[in-house]
């Protein structure tokens, strides 16, 4: 790395951590502010809560890793322009691109680093806390983490599932309790129908415990009588946890590749409904990119502030972070009413505001 990256790095690293920490630990009083009594009434332990704040802090970083990284920037341009180090940078022959190349590159890592915790972490961690913070209170109970009533059709394999309750925890293996399963014909018609007081994941598989089979006819009259096994194997079965879970999450709780999976598995949504979720889609790609957004924006009113003190530039970056959100909102609304197409929905309030932020580059050079 050369010595010119690292000390423009340096002049960011040290705000950034300032200020994620006074953010992170803004955004953490306030939960615990919401749940401090829930926490002491369940008796719940100390090393549950902070395994709890744990694997929540990372559900906030879509919206602390830009703003923090904005802050910085001004506070760093603020700084070398407070001190004419960008001045006498400027003089001795070096761009205004090699003086931002490691900005910007600093938040195109950011950008994939935020991509990778939206698709890979933060789908499981907002499932899990909202899991967590159901067991906390009086009406505590083992209870809160079980699905109830959970019907499931796999078009492709022609399955139909009826689960009386279905544990989404891997350490009781995805328990199901009272399970109907159905397998049909490509006509349509049962091939047999199975009940089965239990069901788990395991070695890969599901296995059954006390199962019914019933097989028909193709036009649904019984075949033989019913066949009864105390454990019953089905590796034939493509159903995995992961389809059960994702069946059972909200649209916040899904990931890209998570809502084109939910998608996949039912063809026969609405349209409204498959609109709905493909705006949470394209949302869902575009909004890590806000990090390189602010570097371009940052930028410009950085060296506003060098040159004219803080406060101006400040407020002029604040306001127009503030209107990408604004704008974000009023395309996510309008996405999802179907005035606009998803793709122009999610990707718009980026586009736009890399735009701006290009052209603002332009005009200090």
């Amino acid at each position: 790395m050369k010595l010119l990256t690292r000390y423009l790095l340096g002049h960011l690293r040290r705000p950034w951590l300032y200020v994620m920490a006074g953010f992170s630990l803004i955004a953490i009083l306030v939960d615990l502010f919401e749940h401090f009594v829930d926490f002491l009434e369940a008796g719940t332990p100390l090393g549950q809560i902070l395994l709890y704040y744990a694997v929540l802090l990372p559900t906030y970083m879509p919206y602390l890793l830009p703003i923090s990284l904005l802050l910085a920037l001004l506070y760093a341009m603020w700084q070398l322009g407070k001190n004419s180090e960008l001045t006498a940078m400027r003089a001795c022959g070096l761009s205004l691109t090699q003086l931002i190349t490691p900005y910007v590159l600093t938040g195109t890592a950011a950008a994939l680093i935020l991509l990778a915790i939206n698709e890979g972490f933060n789908p499981w961690a907002t499932h899990w806390t909202r899991q967590f913070e159901s067991q906390q209170g009086p009406a505590h109970a083992s209870r809160a983490y079980l699905a109830v009533n959970l019907a499931f059709k796999n078009v492709v394999g022609r399955r139909i599932w009826r689960i009386d309750t279905f544990d989404p925890r891997p350490s009781m293996s995805y328990e199901m309790r009272r399970v109907h399963l159905t397998q049909q014909r490509p006509d349509g018609s049962d091939e047999f129908q199975m009940d089965a007081d239990r069901g788990r994941w395991l070695d890969g598989h599901w296995w059954f415990e006390n199962a019914e089979t019933r097989y028909f006819t193709t036009n649904n009259t019984p075949r033989g009588g019913v066949e009864s096994t105390p454990n019953l194997e089905l590796p034939m079965l493509s159903e995995t946890p992961r389809d059960f879970i994702n069946e059972i999450k909200d649209s916040e709780e899904r990931s890209a590749a998570e809502i084109l999976r939910f998608i996949e598995t039912h063809p026969g949504i609405s349209r409204e409904a498959r609109n709905r979720l493909m705006v949470d889609f394209h949302y869902r790609l575009a909004a890590p990119w806000l990090c390189i957004i602010v570097i371009l924006v940052g930028v410009p009113f950085g060296m506003h502030t060098g040159r004219r003190g803080m406060g101006m530039g400040i407020l002029l970056a604040m306001l127009t972070f503030f209107g990408y959100y604004i704008l974000m909102g009023v395309c996510l609304a309008y996405g999802k009413r179907g005035v606009l197409p998803p793709p122009v929905a999610g990707w718009l309030p980026a586009g736009v505001f890399f735009v701006l932020g290009l052209v603002m580059m332009r005009r200090i050079r």
